[in-house]
């Protein structure tokens, strides 16, 4: 199920204005649609968030596997770095920041002398993972967060009337690590079904179709037997896989409307980037499985409890980003942004790779080229959550994705709680090029423009004429 494998993972950055969360309210009564007007709703911005500067990681055309191990890699045996984007088998994952908490605990310990004063920076998954673990080793751990809140992207909104706490980070969750977390801290999760149905902007059900599915594959295929990596837009050129009929059916949709489509929903929400942008060979994930042990499941037990268990007791310093991280044989000196130092034996990072690329810390020496080249070949995914809470249903299927073919669509895919929760809430990905274009719409008007996208969904026996909204409340 392409829409559910959001990724939401760690975070600390240096000085930058601290991000108010979007409160949650009611769109503007005008324009009326033929959509009910929400009861509440929440929208999250992590492409403008400084503590984030995007989602998670991609893999760009030229970047592959070989980088994230590089990036592993420990520099001067003092100073390691964690997170999803190092991580090797779930890269963009809550499963693979959890995994490279672990590894980077590991690689200290492989390294350091018992009783070591060890910093970690950033108090999301992967570093509270890694504190933990260097903690119960007898290791002396002092967590630094930027933010004034542990949890990083993982984001647990509790607000009044929502039936229960939404995840504006990575709602979904798959994998045994991340379930044993999830068990020891009593989080709860459901079961979501993964089904999807797409329809047109007339609000025919398009039949399902693997035109999308198909030379995605081929296209992949063609370009790993390539000697140089091209982009995923490419190989579907060059392979011929993009060839597929472009006169419309009576529907007035065509293969290539299809194709088109896929890539705008399917390929965007699980890469966070354009087939423009993705690396054919290694950028393209596969999608999550359907069932068995590795399906998607909704949290809604609150996923900041994961975090909040494994830095129990330990020494946690909110508001403290760092700008400087010096390091040589005798340790690691931490300079921070309000000017206090901190000297330790050795350094965890968890910054975001999208805060990594702007330089923003200072590492003395320089990082090795390799590092460097690392972190400038992988890539910033962007996908961005907007939960809308609705008094009654108004839709006329019980399909869990949604989705139309359209465009120009600010919403790629709707998740539909319905069916797992009995809740009338539906969750909109915005993905890749249209992140940028969303953030630059108010609240407001973005909420209206994703109503828009809703319109081939209404079922006309549960719509009356619209009315005016009531005013803005302070909680949906």
């Amino acid at each position: 199920m392409s829409a559910l494998s959001l990724a939401a993972l760690t975070a600390c950055t240096p000085d930058a204005p601290r991000p108010t969360p979007t409160p949650t309210g009611s769109p503007a009564p005008t324009p009326l649609s033929p959509v009910p007007r929400p009861a509440g709703y929440l929208r999250s911005s992590w492409s403008t968030d400084p503590f984030s500067l995007g989602s998670f990681s991609s893999t760009p055309v030229g970047a592959g596997p070989g980088d994230r191990a590089t990036l592993r890699e420990t520099v001067g045996d003092r100073v390691v770095f964690a997170g999803e984007a190092v991580a090797s088998e779930h890269p963009g994952t809550l499963q693979g920041a959890l995994e490279s908490g672990t590894s980077a605990a590991e690689r200290v310990r492989a390294i350091a002398d018992d009783g070591e004063r060890i910093a970690v920076i950033g108090a999301g998954l992967a570093g509270a993972t890694a504190a933990r673990a260097l903690a119960d080793a007898g290791f002396d751990v002092v967590v630094l967060e930027g933010r004034d809140r542990v949890g990083g992207r993982i984001l647990t909104r509790e607000e009044s009337g929502w039936p229960f706490p939404v995840e504006l980070g990575s709602p979904t969750v798959s994998g045994a690590d991340i379930d044993d977390a999830l068990l020891a801290s009593d989080v709860d999760t459901l079961s979501l079904a993964g089904d999807s149905e797409v329809r047109t902007a007339s609000g025919e059900v398009d039949p399902p179709s693997t035109v999308g599915p198909d030379a995605v594959s081929a296209a992949v295929a063609w370009a790993r037997a390539q000697p140089a990596d091209v982009s995923l837009a490419s190989a579907l050129s060059a392979s011929g896989a993009e060839a597929v009929p472009t006169a419309p059916d009576a529907d007035g949709v065509s293969p290539a409307d299809r194709l088109a489509h896929y890539l705008d929903t399917a390929v965007a929400t699980r890469a966070g980037a354009s087939a423009f942008e993705l690396s054919a060979s290694y950028g393209v994930a596969e999608p999550p499985s359907g069932d068995g042990p590795d399906a998607p499941r909704l949290v809604v037990g609150g996923l900041d409890a994961v975090v909040e268990a494994a830095l129990d007791d330990l020494d946690v310093v909110l508001s403290s980003t760092v700008i400087r991280i010096g390091y040589d044989d005798d340790g690691v000196s931490l300079r921070l942004g309000r000017g206090e130092s901190l000297n330790v034996d050795r350094v965890v990072v968890t910054v975001p790779l999208g805060v990594l690329k702007t330089g923003a810390i200072e590492f003395a020496p320089a990082l090795p080229q390799p590092t460097l080249d690392a972190i400038d070949a992988l890539g910033v995914g962007e996908l961005e959550q907007l939960w809308l809470r609705f008094d009654e249903p108004f839709w006329s299927t019980e399909a869990t994705v949604l989705s139309v073919i359209d465009d120009t669509a600010v919403v790629a895919e709707w998740i539909n709680l319905l069916p797992s929760t009995g809740q009338a809430i539906l969750v909109g990905l915005t993905a890749a090029d249209d992140v940028p274009v969303g953030a630059a719409l108010g609240d407001d008007e973005f909420v209206e423009a994703a109503l828009a996208t809703l319109v081939p969904f209404i079922d006309p026996d549960a719509v009356a004429t619209p009315t005016a909204t009531p005013e803005p409340t302070a909680a949906g």
